[in-house]
């Protein structure tokens, strides 16, 4: 049995549509997790801003588990530094506030509305302004934070 998020509420497939590999699905409120840090999740202590995961392999508890996606907040004046993924694409949605995007080397400020597709091994950064909290949501094609080839450049 896949073990969900504390609060999450499991939805199973109906009896009439059960496959052998048809696995519940889940729905989660983000007030219902705990924020934790970036760099407790990646291992660099000078990455700064806090996530909450919403969908990942070790969250779920799910080895079948197609993608990974969450939260990130940034709060005035921290940095996400300069870094690629060998082995994942990446996809952000800036949700709220604005930030210093660098993407292959181009810098650019980005708000609210704003969506990126950033391909695998192409170097990207984040940095806020004095002012401006920002969150964005996150996507990976690739499932398990382990499996993405962050390298820290």
């Amino acid at each position: 049995m896949t073990a969900f998020p504390s609060g999450a509420r499991r939805i199973d497939p109906a009896p009439h549509r059960m496959a052998s590999n048809r696995r519940p699905a889940f729905v989660v409120r983000r007030e219902d997790l705990e924020y934790e840090l970036i760099s407790s999740l990646n291992h660099n202590p000078h990455d700064e801003g806090t996530v909450h995961r919403l969908v990942d392999r070790q969250l779920l508890g799910d080895p079948d588990c197609e993608f990974l996606t969450g939260v990130y907040r940034m709060e005035p004046g921290m940095k996400h530094p300069l870094h690629l993924h060998a082995d994942s694409a990446e996809f952000y949605y800036v949700l709220s506030g604005t930030a210093l995007f660098t993407v292959e080397g181009e810098q650019f400020e980005a708000g609210q509305g704003t969506a990126m597709y950033i391909p695998a091994g192409a170097a990207h950064a984040i940095e806020t302004g004095t002012a401006d909290t920002m969150e964005l949501l996150y996507s990976f094609s690739t499932p398990d934070l382990s499996g993405i080839g962050t390298k820290w450049l």
